[in-house]
């Protein structure tokens, strides 16, 4: 079965054809040996076994099996990847979706600062925090 278009359910389910779309669900998603989603994955639990041409969403946990593809960055709160899997993306714990997911990414616009910004930038650049989660 082949689907165009985006899924959204509320309970769990599995794929075991082609979706062209987004697959949410507020449950446990398992994409099969033989499923290939081209989209976003959204989910509570999610366990993949065939391909995901896109980023995977999971509040909860995820597991990636060892004759799974995925090309994305994985977001989840827990991950398992077996040995043989694999991921094309960044892998981040409990990162959630953009709120505008469906909307295209926004505009950057780069500020150029003037030299007493620039000067007061500095002095406070030592005091900030980075972190990459």
């Amino acid at each position: 079965m082949s689907v165009n278009g985006s899924i959204e359910a509320s309970v769990s389910g599995r794929i075991d054809g082609t979706v062209k779309g987004d697959v949410k669900t507020t449950g446990k998603l398992v994409i099969s040996q033989t499923a290939m989603v081209r989209g976003h994955v959204y989910a509570t639990d999610l366990v993949v076994q065939g391909k995901v041409y896109g980023d995977v969403y999971i509040s909860n946990k995820a597991h990636i099996s060892n004759k799974a593809l995925v090309k994305g960055d994985v977001n989840a709160m827990t991950l398992e990847i077996e040995e043989g899997a694999v991921v094309g993306g960044a892998i981040r714990k409990n990162v959630l979706p953009p709120a505008n997911s469906a909307a295209e990414p926004e505009e950057t616009v780069t500020k150029v600062a003037t030299p007493a910004e620039s000067a007061a930038g500095d002095l406070n650049a030592e005091e900030q925090s980075n972190s990459w989660f």
